[in-house]
C-alpha cells in the first residue's frame, strides 16, 4: 500500500456566490406555475413574476461582485 493511499481528501470544490444565485434563479424558474405557464401550445407565456426578476438580479450583481475579484 502506498503512503499516498493514506493521505486526507482535500475539501469538496467551493461553491461561489455566482452558482448559488443560479441555481437559486433556476429552481425557481423550473418549479414556479407564474414562470412555468403555457398556452393550449405549450409555448411559454413568460409571464411577469415579481420573484423571478428579484433572483435575476441577484445572480447579475453575484456575476459583477465575482467579476470585480468579490465573489470568489
Amino acid at each position: 500500500m502506498s503512503e499516498t493511499a493514506c493521505e486526507p481528501i482535500p475539501d469538496s470544490p467551493q461553491v461561489t456566490p455566482t452558482q448559488t444565485a443560479f441555481v437559486r434563479f433556476a429552481d425557481h424558474c423550473a418549479t414556479c406555475r407564474t414562470c412555468c405557464a403555457m398556452d393550449d401550445e405549450g409555448a411559454n407565456l413568460n409571464l411577469p413574476c415579481a420573484e423571478q426578476d428579484r433572483l435575476r438580479e441577484g445572480y447579475r450583481q453575484a456575476g459583477r461582485a465575482a467579476g470585480r475579484g468579490g465573489g470568489r
